[in-house]
């Protein structure tokens, strides 16, 4: 218990709840006591630990060739690793990267595009994008670079191309990806203005590599 030794403004000794009271050089003091904090170790609490761990090692992997480029212009009161992070953080688990649909690459409001097929051939160790040329459509500039992010889930190895397409080449022959036959391939298209103005959401396409 709290003893008040001077009336109401008076010095104050003792415990009340997590103060407490004392005296040092005859000044008096107040002091607030460290709050507990249970920690459990809950099975959900180990797989968002498990989800953080394995979304900030990818997020390292991307973080000058996507992050820096693509989030960073956008994310408001934080960091554009931050903001990837917590837009995509339920898509990974302790186990990895796993949700593969819910993913975003890149998030943005200008008009992205629709792939018509991706193909990964081993023989010649290239990836052929196909899209359909939307420019002058909405906000489509003819100009917008292509911004193509490939996750190897056989391999867990990650790809970014940016800016070597346009919204009106319609395709892009992607060479040297480390790859080969029967891997597992999550492909991410999206846009960006050259200026990195404007980005769109990426759009989601699978494939397999065939020999």
């Amino acid at each position: 218990m709290g003893v008040i030794k001077q009336g109401i403004l008076g010095g104050f000794s003792g415990k009340v709840a997590n103060v407490v009271g004392s005296s040092w050089k005859g000044i008096a003091v107040l002091k607030s006591l460290p709050l507990s904090v249970a920690n459990p170790n809950t099975a959900g609490q180990q797989a968002q630990r498990g989800a953080m761990t394995t979304i900030v090692a990818a997020s390292r992997i991307l973080l000058a060739a996507l992050l820096q480029p693509f989030w960073n212009p956008f994310a408001q009161r934080m960091s554009g690793y931050n903001a990837f992070v917590k837009e995509n953080i339920d898509t990974f688990r302790t186990a990895g990267f796993t949700d593969f649909s819910d993913f975003f690459s890149i998030r943005g409001s200008l008009l992205g595009v629709v792939v018509s097929s991706v193909v990964a051939d081993d023989s010649d160790n290239t990836i052929t994008i196909n899209w359909t040329d939307n420019s002058g459509t909405a906000d489509a500039l003819l100009t917008d670079d292509l911004v193509i992010t490939i996750f190897n889930a056989t391999t867990n190895v990650w790809l970014v191309n940016a800016g070597n397409a346009q919204r009106d080449d319609a395709t892009i022959v992607i060479a040297n990806t480390a790859m080969v036959e029967n891997d597992l391939l999550k492909v991410y298209v999206g846009l960006a203005r050259p200026d990195i103005s404007k980005v769109s959401d990426s759009t989601f396409t699978a494939t397999t590599v065939v020999a």
